[in-house]
């Protein structure tokens, strides 16, 4: 690695201050919250799966806003963008075998199209900043 490939400065960022990583938070505290009425024989299958995939959307912002270089942090973006998509794949599982009512369904979709869209917002940003 070259001494041009490292960033002249170098400073705590705090991901917690990202729209991006409050709201995907949110959700992932609202399917917290429906997930306890799944039936048991979900626990270790669609329960641990929509879990997982929600809440690593911000844990995908967080290690992204951790990293140096914002070609890492585009990356970590684009999985978080990821785990949104499989996310909206889990609640249309749960809305289909009835473990969730239509408007949970369409509240929690809306939720995560909305942090898609500021996933995107955010790349856009993170895609400036690496061709500055």
């Amino acid at each position: 690695m070259s001494a041009d490939n490292i960033p002249k400065q170098i400073y705590i960022q705090d991901f917690r201050k990202l729209k991006v990583w409050q709201k995907s938070v949110e959700l992932s505290d609202k399917v917290y919250e429906i997930v306890k009425g799944f039936p048991d024989f979900e626990k270790y299958a669609m329960v641990s799966q929509i879990v997982r995939c929600t809440t690593s959307v911000s844990a995908n912002i967080a290690e992204g806003n951790s990293q140096l270089y914002p070609k890492k942090e585009f990356s970590f973006a684009n999985n978080a963008l990821g785990s949104a998509g499989e996310t909206k794949h889990w609640l249309e599982m749960a809305y289909r075998r009835e473990y969730i009512d239509k408007t949970t369904y369409v509240e929690l979709v809306e939720d995560t199209e909305e942090v898609i869209r500021i996933i995107i917002g955010y790349m856009k940003k993170l895609r400036k900043d690496i061709n500055d």
